[in-house]
């Protein structure tokens, strides 16, 4: 199945702000600390003081959750909307925020992250452009980091028709798959739940209504069997 339109022309030209303005009411509270990004990030042990980047993180309320608990880490957001960049900036000043997409050529403006964070946003990727999302999310995290994708959950490769816009998809998939079949991530955690409050997908298909956290660590090498 293929989008009609350019899904990564329609969220740079209006889709990521007006997406922002649908969700502005909590955008600038940090989100607490039973959320589901942070609980996962609670299983690994993290140094007390590292970088880490939120890639589609809006106007930086999780990155804000995360800095309340490890106040001495140093924390980036790379979003497309200039609208939810302008509330973050004026919300969380100790936030840098860079104004991007995760399928932009040049690659992600931050990278040896300790952490990065992706979520809800590789289903909104348009899919000729997924491997370049991928590629710029690997080489912006160092190596020995950790990775959260928290995303759909479906057993099976699916699309479904975006409610906002007519001819956009989003694209469900295990996106942590495709990292650790690179050989060079390792799952460390994973949880997956049911969202009772999703609108978007098919009430009659429980599947279509999954949700997936999960960390990977990175090892480059450490994973290799290597003869001498």
């Amino acid at each position: 199945m293929m989008s009609s339109v350019n899904q990564d022309t329609v969220f740079l030209n209006q889709e990521a702000d007006a997406w922002f303005e649908r969700n502005a009411d909590s955008a600038t509270t940090p989100v607490s600390s039973a959320h589901r990004v942070l609980q996962a990030l609670r299983q690994v042990t993290l140094p007390r003081q590292g970088m880490l980047l939120d890639v589609g993180g809006a106007s930086g309320k999780v990155a804000a959750g995360f800095q309340r608990e490890y106040p001495e880490w140093k924390c980036c957001v790379v979003e497309l909307s200039g609208k939810a960049i302008t509330a973050g900036r004026a919300a969380f000043p100790q936030i840098e925020f860079y104004q991007g997409s995760i399928t932009q050529s040049e690659g992600l403006p931050v990278v040896n992250a300790d952490v990065v964070i992706v979520s809800a946003v590789f289903h909104f990727v348009e899919r000729q452009l997924l491997s370049r999302a991928i590629c710029n999310v690997d080489f912006a995290l160092k190596n020995g980091g950790f990775l959260v994708i928290s995303d759909f959950d479906s057993p099976f490769l699916r699309a479904n028709a975006y409610k906002h816009y007519a001819g956009l998809y989003t694209y469900k998939q295990d996106y942590a798959e495709i990292f650790r079949q690179l050989g060079i991530y390792q799952v460390v955690y994973r949880l997956s739940e049911t969202l009772v409050d999703h609108s978007t997908g098919d009430a009659d298909d429980p599947y279509d209504r999954q949700w997936v956290t999960t960390v990977l660590k990175k090892d480059i090498y450490g994973r290799y069997f290597r003869k001498e």
